[in-house]
């Protein structure tokens, strides 16, 4: 999918054309320009700008990571928005001001800073935005997500997946998932190495599908959640090796199962029986005691925390720097700056 060219009628980008650069700023001051914008990042649908006679100031700043498309939204003015069936899923997150969205035939649903929504494929969508609504807008592919979720199952899919309407961030998996979507928010405002480092953009894709899957409720969740029977021990022997080994890669528990011939939920078990700890939280441990021993070798002239942190798939600095401080009682810039 192609954006709309920056050129003619206002628009404006930051530099380069349109979405050349892995996260991309575009302004617009014209509905059929912003439509056309829109309509080329994630679906076909129209303006309606009868509410107000304030002037219209769209702003998109838009990320592609893989089959994932991320960007925040704003109109700078009231607007309803009507789109045709979606035939991927959608979420949106308000991050400012309030939006009320129908899916189909459904009630409206009004959602405030921090409350989000998740659009199933097959139905249309409307939105009414407020002067000042900003939205995180996510789109996943359909066939990805359900790709993903036929890892998590170990099966195919024997029926539509669909999602309830109401996302829920306040639930232990809720919150966990709040702190992947708050990373993309943070790289859309200032993007770095994650937009073009394929290892790291993977990686950040696989974080927000599996949180989707693991954390909202949908026609499989009963499924995806029930525990299944230990695994053998070769498989998770096998399993800790990988990790061991690739630490820098972008594991989720779905790609490392199936690496080792596991159903998602054969692994985990088998790791809580074994290791008495997820296979992620295990993965997270060995990263912290890689960096650990790389920060105490490194020539503080030559590194930084950062690309310490980085070679070994580690996304979220504050993140880090707090685990790093729990794990060895010192920040991770201290390691790297003690004189042997």
């Amino acid at each position: 999918m192609t954006a709309a060219a920056a050129g003619g009628r206002g628009a404006s980008q930051d530099e380069g054309e349109p979405w050349e650069t892995p996260c991309t700023r575009l302004v617009s001051g014209d509905r059929d320009e912003a439509e056309q914008i829109i309509t080329q990042l994630y679906l076909p649908h129209r303006l309606d700008l009868s509410g107000s006679a304030a002037p219209l100031r769209m702003e998109v700043s838009g990320l592609r990571l893989g089959a994932l498309t991320a960007s925040r939204l704003t109109y700078g003015r009231r607007v309803d928005l009507r789109t045709a069936d979606a035939e991927n899923f959608h979420v949106n997150i308000t991050l400012r001001g309030r939006a009320a969205s129908r899916s189909g035939s459904g009630e409206p649903v009004a959602t405030g800073p921090g409350e989000g929504l998740v659009f199933s494929p097959g139905e249309p969508a409307e939105i009414s935005w407020s002067t000042d609504c900003e939205q995180l807008c996510l789109m996943i592919p359909k066939a990805c997500l359900e790709a993903e979720l036929e890892r998590l199952l170990g099966r195919p899919l024997r029926e539509r997946l669909s999602f309830d309407f109401a996302a829920d961030l306040h639930s232990p998996l809720g919150q966990r998932w709040r702190v992947v979507l708050d990373l993309l928010v943070a790289e859309l405002d200032h993007p770095t190495d994650i937009g073009r480092n394929p290892h790291l953009g993977r990686h950040l894709e696989g974080l927000v599908m599996d949180g989707l899957l693991l954390g909202q409720r949908h026609s499989y969740s009963g499924a995806v959640t029930r525990v299944g029977p230990a695994a053998p021990n070769p498989a998770i022997t096998r399993a800790v090796e990988l990790l061991e080994e690739r630490p820098s890669e972008p594991w989720t528990t779905s790609r490392l199962a199936a690496e080792v011939h596991l159903s998602p939920r054969a692994l985990q078990a088998g790791f809580r029986r074994d290791l008495g700890t997820p296979p992620m939280m295990y993965l997270r441990q060995i990263r912290l005691r890689r960096a650990h021993q790389m920060l105490k070798q490194a020539d503080r002239d030559a590194t930084t925390v950062r690309a310490v942190a980085v070679s070994l798939g580690i996304l979220h600095m504050g993140r880090f720097a707090a685990a790093y401080r729990s794990a060895f009682g010192e920040s991770p810039s201290d390691t790297l700056n003690r004189l042997v």
